[in-house]
């Protein structure tokens, strides 16, 4: 039987108004919320000494437990003996707090501390605070050189006196700071030499100035109108520096393009330099493209800004940085993607992909190849290069830098809408996900001794999983590799391996995670245990709701090698008996599985 090892009951909420019942049960947390029982017939039988209230289980995906060392084979050393700062079990670890920078909740202790927040709004947030590791105890703490804040001791017996910061807020899904801008943002990119952020921004201004049809020279006709007349908008692009510490502008470091110029990329290049000791120097380069209707012919440029070190001003230390315009041309194109590759810069112009070398501030062609229809977006890997396209799906490049010669390697074939294309490592396996226009996401791979690939030139369809949201972003980061709650690096998380993050428009975030192949087929079983064992709403299937979906008919066999992670995780809501009768089922044990989801969170602990 489990055991009960602490139990609380607090008033969250606005005058807490909202009764919690917390409970650390063996290494699980338990979490309840008291609500008045509405008067019924069956009252007036009830026995006088009942409390006219019920509790409501609060649903929640917290793994606090420390991750276990896998047992050694024979032969091999002993396990390390169990720290000596480890406090005993019996220690209290659920610690009611007030007004921590104008807070209140309770804060959990262990091997991976928790925030627990509730606002005047009614949500319950929860947030984990992985910076110190395990702590031991917790209290508030307000002192005039600590206004509001509060104490703990870590593992190593330190006692850490902090703050909350103020300028964040707590009551979300995430912590986050929201900073205006009073304009539209389009493109981000952080640049490593300066520490610095380039945002592209845009505002809308009325116009009298139109473009001259029929003519291959850009130019102008100013059109004057009575104060009646409404002039139409036209989008202003800048590139701006912010500094991440308080996210203030820099001075005097904004860019501004041209009218009815838009800039459609942005990427922190390493490029080719003999002023550093490694050879390469981060610019910030972007590519524009002028939208002046059907009847203009498409143009573009490649812009290259470096951020240059100056004396700052007296009393002013964002003054330190300053932009350089190092190389501005027109191309014979519009510029739609652009990345860099070896020290060289990647762009895609027209229907051609280049490859440029900059020299004395000016960028000669080193190799170039035609492409399909429009290249939106370039993502690289040493010499592999993947070119999403708007019609054509995704193709593969490899550039020879010996030879110097960009070459086609493989594609696929079926047309496909892509929002989005990046790489997945997983150790010394390359795959590609593409995600398209039917709010699908594909796992693509090279396989040129499988048959279907025709020698490779087909890239074969692994794993396909329809995400309900308009994927348009990606982005991959390596694996942690140390676990918040113990000091001894994950087994599980090699240094190759990455965890490729994924961003919606509908403002959703998600992740995609490479598993191995008995984890998976572990999990998959759950999976389809979870399908069977809890209720579905609105009598919906979850299996067909993540089938792949098409826009015409595939006569391809459907690829389900990509597990619901939500659904799995829904394993943690269900009860003590429930969970014994799913792990029996599958043949496995109920510690096992919350170890393979704990492992899932550890690994993508990035935020």
């Amino acid at each position: 039987m489990p055991v009960v090892k602490e139990i609380q009951m607090v008033g969250l909420g606005h005058n807490k108004s909202r009764p919690f019942l917390i409970a650390r049960v063996d290494e699980d947390l338990l979490i309840y919320e008291a609500f008045a029982r509405t008067s019924s017939a069956a009252d007036a039988q009830m026995a006088v000494d009942h409390l006219r209230i019920r509790f409501r289980k609060i649903p929640h995906s917290l793994i606090l437990r420390e991750k276990r060392m896998q047992a050694r084979k024979k032969g091999e050393e002993e396990e390390e003996p169990p720290d000596e700062n480890t406090p005993p079990d019996y220690i209290q670890q659920l610690r009611y707090f007030e007004d921590i920078s104008g807070y209140s909740g309770v804060f959990i202790c262990g091997p991976y501390p928790h925030w627990l927040f509730m606002t005047s709004k009614g949500s319950l947030r929860i947030h984990p605070m992985s910076i110190d590791g395990w702590v031991t105890c917790f209290t508030s703490f307000h002192n005039v050189n600590c206004p509001k804040g509060f104490l703990y001791f870590n593992r190593k017996s330190d006692l850490c006196i902090c703050v909350l910061p103020t300028h964040v807020t707590y009551d979300a899904p995430w912590p986050i700071r929201k900073v205006p801008l009073r304009c539209t943002p389009h493109h981000i990119v952080y640049h490593n030499d300066s520490k610095l952020y380039a945002v592209v921004t845009s505002i809308q201004e009325s116009t009298n100035k139109f473009p001259r049809v029929l003519s291959d020279d850009r130019e102008w006709d100013y059109v004057e109108r009575n104060e009646r007349f409404v002039y139409p908008n036209m989008n202003k692009y800048t590139v701006q520096l912010f500094t991440p510490s308080t996210w203030e502008v820099i001075p005097d470091t904004r860019y501004d393009c041209e009218d009815w110029e838009h800039i459609t990329c942005l990427a922190n290049a390493q490029l080719k330099s003999e002023g550093t000791i490694s050879g390469l120097k981060g610019f910030v380069t972007m590519g524009t493209a002028y939208c002046m209707g059907e009847d203009v012919v498409a143009r573009g440029r490649i812009i290259i800004l470096d951020v240059i070190e100056v004396v700052p001003e007296p009393g002013q230390p964002l003054t330190k940085n300053k932009i350089k315009v190092v190389y501005d041309k027109e191309q014979k194109g519009p510029v739609s993607a652009i990345s860099y590759l070896n020290g060289l810069l990647v762009t895609a112009i027209g229907q051609k992909i280049y490859i440029w070398s900059l020299n004395d501030d000016d960028l000669s062609g080193v190799a170039f190849i035609d492409s399909l229809v429009y290249i939106h977006s370039l993502h690289i890997i040493k010499n592999l290069i993947i070119a999403a396209d708007i019609l054509k799906s995704v193709a593969l490049y490899r550039y020879q830098e010996d030879l110097r010669v960009l070459s086609f390697v493989s594609r696929d074939i079926k047309p496909l809408e892509t929002f989005a294309a990046e790489f997945m490592v997983d150790g010394e396996n390359l795959s590609f996900i593409v995600t398209d226009n039917n709010k699908n996401v594909i796992i693509l791979a090279y396989l040129s001794e499988v048959r279907e690939s025709y020698g490779g030139i087909r890239l074969l369809r692994r794993a396909d999983f329809n995400i309900g949201s308009h994927v348009n972003t990606l982005f991959r980061v390596r694996c942690k590799l140390e676990d918040p709650s113990t000091t001894k690096k994950n087994v599980s998380a090699l240094e190759n391996k990455h965890v490729t993050f994924l961003a919606t428009l509908d403002g959703s975030i998600g992740y995609l995670l490479p598993l191995q192949e008995k984890v998976f087929r572990r999990q998959q079983m759950l999976q389809s245990s979870m399908i069977s064992q809890l209720p579905s709403p609105a009598g919906l299937n979850p299996k067909a709701y993540r089938a792949f979906k098409a826009s015409k008919l595939d006569n391809n066999n459907p690829q389900r090698n990509i597990l619901d992670g939500e659904l799995c995780w829904k394993f943690m809501h269900l009860s003590t008996m429930e969970r014994t009768e799913v792990a029996r089922k599958i043949g496995t044990s109920v510690d096992q599985l919350i170890d393979d989801l704990m492992e899932f969170d550890r690994l993508t602990a990035h935020f």
